[in-house]
């Protein structure tokens, strides 16, 4: 088997601010993480969902990064609160990846609203707000989680393990075909899932690739691109 090519979903960001210079963006630490796997990362800006086959194509297996929150749309809500954070182009390419993905049969990871998106796109529904889900640091952890034996997360966290907290929103209503595997024992909150029918999905609501000094952060690259 060659190199492990890993395509990263892209997002969009106007920089400097107020500039009108629009730049295709994604966490740096996702692209390092999968590179110290062996892997190779190859980020994918938003496109069209024509583009979506092709893209699908072109890689081993598909990582939908962290961003904006889910157009409560494709779960049948209105938007409720004062959050303006959408990327409707962003949502309809991603679920048009992630259709693919599935046909193409290409292992999915997913990250903080990636997580969130793939459960809507495979007919989940999301909690618009939750509280004291958000760190005041993007790095450091938040709370402990509870893990499902013998799942898929639970090779890559010991029992006690803590984790980062970076979202505004959550998976309310998981998916038919998903399983949770870790939850936040304060409120029950779901933060990983995988297939029940062995399809190789793993989500994931923290952000590893965040976690510097956690001892779990590069087993999650690492089952990613030789495992997943």
């Amino acid at each position: 088997m060659g190199t492990v090519i890993v395509g990263i979903t892209g997002n969009e960001k106007e920089m400097p601010a107020m500039s009108g210079l629009r730049f295709d963006a994604v966490s740096r630490h996702l692209s390092d993480g999968v590179k110290a796997a062996g892997g190779l990362p190859v980020i994918i800006p938003i496109g069209t969902a024509a583009l979506a086959k092709s893209y699908v194509a072109m890689i081993d297996k598909l990582v939908l990064s962290g961003g904006q929150n889910v157009d409560p749309r494709f779960y049948g809500e209105e938007r409720t609160g004062d959050s303006d954070d959408y990327s409707l182009a962003r949502d309809e390419f991603e679920f048009a990846l992630v259709k693919e993905a599935i046909r193409q049969k290409k292992p999915i990871f997913a990250v903080c609203r990636g997580m969130q998106l793939l459960n809507v796109a495979l007919g989940g529904t999301l909690n618009q707000s939750v509280a004291h889900h958000w760190q005041e640091s993007y790095f450091g952890t938040s709370h402990e989680v509870d893990v499902l034996p013998n799942s898929r997360v639970s090779h890559l966290l010991e029992p006690g393990s803590w984790i980062n907290s970076i979202h505004r929103q959550s998976v309310r209503e998981l998916a038919p075909g998903l399983i949770a595997t870790a939850r936040d024992p304060r409120d029950g909150t779901i933060e990983a899932y995988e297939s029940k029918h062995g399809f190789p999905i793993l989500g994931l609501q923290w952000h590893p690739e965040l976690l510097t000094e956690e001892s779990h952060r590069q087993l999650v690259f690492d089952y990613l691109v030789q495992t997943l």
